[in-house]
């Protein structure tokens, strides 16, 4: 009696444990391998195209990451999420921008991705990331679609004027100043320089804050002036 009551209680457990299983990244497994055939079967079979892989990558960013546009309108007809983060924080938004391709992003956001959504452990946007790169094209089509000038990150308040003035983009920092950039903003120093490799004052401690000043060659030495871009 006890017995059978037992085994009963066994295969309840098993059951539930399978119907709650996570769905299998068969959908992202194909799009990694590039199996073209695989993902129109899936797809055709209805399967979970957001079912994530082990580190939390879906089938979109493996697409995304591939610049693989075609791929892409699939799975988003097919339902995906374009706003899923990864288990790094990174999302299909992040790895159209680390690619700069302009086409993607704007794939991406007319499917719903939110241009400000912040990304990997830090809080970085993608307008951050572009300036940082120096794409031109990749800064003006987010702030075309409202972008967040002075959006700072978590880690040490740097926007994305730091960024394009720190890697020496020009044409990047004239494009931020134009639009309201504040040449002013203020960075946190201590383990700025861990993170980012620059040189800020000595011995100031992680609570002193780094006035934001451009580089010569991308921008004078100048107090709350915008003329000041070369």
């Amino acid at each position: 009696m006890h017995t059978r009551k037992l085994t009963g209680l066994l295969a309840g457990t098993v059951l539930s444990a399978v119907s709650f299983a996570a769905p299998a990244p068969d959908v992202a497994d194909a799009v990694m391998n590039h199996s073209a055939d695989t993902i129109r079967t899936l797809l055709t079979q209805k399967a979970d195209v957001n079912a994530p892989q082990t580190d939390g990558t879906t089938a979109l960013m493996w697409a995304v990451r591939h610049d693989d546009g075609a791929t892409v309108d699939q799975l988003i007809r097919a339902g995906a999420d374009v706003k899923i983060h990864n288990r790094d924080g990174a999302t299909a938004m992040y790895l159209a921008c680390i690619n700069g391709n302009v086409a993607m992003i704007e794939k991406l956001i007319k499917a719903g991705a939110e241009v400000n959504d912040t990304f990997l452990t830090h809080g970085e946007t993608a307008l951050m990331e572009a300036a940082r790169s120096g794409n031109v094209e990749v800064v003006k089509v987010l702030l075309d679609h409202g972008a967040q000038v002075d959006a700072q990150d978590t880690i040490k308040k740097t926007t994305a004027l730091m960024w394009a003035a720190e890697q020496n983009h020009p044409d990047v920092v004239r494009m931020l100043t134009a639009k309201g950039a504040d040449v002013n903003a203020q960075s946190m120093v201590g383990e700025a320089k861990k993170r980012y490799g620059v040189n800020y004052p000595p011995g100031r401690g992680s609570s002193h804050r780094w006035r934001y000043r451009p580089d010569p060659g991308v921008a004078r030495r100048c107090s709350g002036c915008r003329e000041g871009v070369v």
